[in-house]
């Protein structure tokens, strides 16, 4: 059984381990584009900024893990330039020689990921060398090394979603003067409801972050090969240095070249365990669409930890035993400042779209006991379901402890639990870890005031 995986990311490498693990006889390929695999591109902020000292520390593993040790086949610096699921035949080209191999698969798995938008949306960018987006692990050091040139002052970070938020934070810690601009009317727009998104932006203003809201990007100005300036709808702002944190899609050519069905959010549509529309290819990670768990309708999350579940799964699969891909509710957390976002399911707009009929309990509580000292205020918004009390989501800005308490939401969601199953949820308790009443606990009571004190329907 020969497997071909497209991809070297966290879903590629995950499938590839996972095939080898059941079938160790199995041959398993993988071709990636890039000088590495296994990957951590959510590591790129911290590359920026000399967190992370060198690129290979972004590595979970080192190639020779994958060569030696799990005997996969690795083909680096290549790209796929046909594939005909007809005959099962892949050729690939590598990049540094111009060689072209043509190989046979029973099984092809496409984990292609996501790329930017940002050439397609501002084509001159690519001529501008003090322009950045995230091409592939080596931006975050070519972002390093700019921003330390002598001159170098004024970075400008468009989008304020969880890379542009982390990119600002980590060139103001290397002394630039940066400024945020963001097209819609909030920061974290996606992520946070206004009350809170505004809570944030006071976070970044009180550590020097300029941020400018409603201003979407017109154009970018240069001259002599470095942009100036970007034309916004609220004026003009000029920078040294340029990052777009905004914007990116499924990278599905390849799948369209092939004909696979492409889903109603622009990736590549799968079942439960990860089949695409033609038979024996499979598609893992961000370049595939899922089912989201609280409302049932295809999504598109182009997140780690889901990435590396598909991968399970689909190796699973392939290797002829049984697994499922139940999909996923959302979850997601930055940190920026010392202070943690994070939510996960749905807010009330969100909820009303997909038919429910939400309430919201929110809570401004303490992240430990009121006489211990390090605490801090913790916001949390819990959404639940009028007529069943199924929770529908939770979104919360704090320390770290806001970290574990969405979690522990998310986890409550893949279930479909209640606000009664969370009043009741034995959560820890300890005056140096958190409160007796937690805001998690306060936020259910709070629910069940109008929900009642038990469930009145299934």
């Amino acid at each position: 059984m020969h497997v071909v995986v497209v991809g070297g990311g966290a879903a590629g490498m995950s499938t590839a381990s996972r095939v080898k693990r059941l079938k160790p006889d199995a041959k398993v390929t993988v071709i990636e584009k890039t000088r590495w695999v296994s990957f951590a591109l959510c590591g790129i902020p911290y590359l920026a900024g000399c967190i992370v000292k060198r690129v290979d520390d972004l590595l979970h593993y080192k190639p020779e893990e994958f060569i030696k040790k799990r005997g996969i086949n690795i083909a680096f610096e290549s790209e796929v330039v046909e594939a005909d699921p007809s005959a099962k035949t892949l050729t690939y080209i590598d990049r540094r020689t111009g060689r072209e191999t043509t190989i046979e698969w029973d099984y092809l798995v496409l984990a292609t990921g996501a790329k930017s938008k940002a050439p397609k949306i501002w084509p001159e960018i690519n001529s501008y060398e003090n322009v950045f987006y995230i091409k592939h692990l080596e931006t975050g050091d070519e972002i390093r090394r700019y921003a330390l040139r002598p001159g170098v002052e004024k970075a400008v970070v468009i989008g304020s979603g969880y890379v542009g938020l982390e990119i600002a934070e980590n060139l103001a810690r290397l002394g630039l003067k940066v400024t945020v601009v963001e097209a819609l009317d909030r920061v974290a727009p996606y992520i946070l409801d206004p009350d809170l998104s505004e809570k944030l932006h006071a976070i970044l203003k009180a550590n020097g972050i300029e941020v400018l809201t409603g201003a979407p990007v017109r154009e970018f100005v240069g001259h002599e090969g470095k942009a100036r300036k970007i034309v916004t709808d609220k004026g003009d702002v000029e920078g040294d240095l340029f990052v777009v944190g905004v914007g990116i899609e499924p990278n599905v050519e390849l799948g369209k070249k092939m004909g696979v069905r492409i889903g109603e959010t622009g990736a590549i549509w799968t079942d439960d365990q990860l089949h695409t529309s033609i038979a024996d290819v499979f598609a893992v990670g961000d370049v595939a669409e899922h089912t989201d768990i609280v409302t049932g309708k295809r999504v598109w999350r182009p997140f780690a930890q889901i990435a590396n579940k598909m991968g399970y799964v689909a190796g699973t699969v392939i290797a002829g035993r049984d697994a499922r891909f139940p999909g996923s509710v959302g979850t997601s957390a930055f940190k920026v400042f010392d202070v943690v976002v994070a939510r996960t399911g749905l807010n009330v707009s969100q909820a009303h779209e997909a038919g429910f009929d939400p309430v919201e309990a929110v809570v401004v509580g303490n992240s430990k006991p009121h006489y211990m000292p390090g605490r801090v205020q913790v916001h949390l918004k819990l959404v639940a379901d009028r007529e069943t009390g199924r929770i529908l989501g939770a979104q919360a800005l704090g320390d770290e402890s806001v970290f574990w308490r969405i979690n522990v939401v998310a986890s409550l969601l893949t279930t479909k639990a209640t606000v009664w199953d969370l009043f009741f949820t034995d959560l820890g308790y300890a005056p140096t870890l958190s409160p007796v009443w937690d805001p998690l606990i306060v936020s259910a009571r709070i629910l069940m005031r109008s929900l009642g004190e038990r469930p009145s329907k299934s």
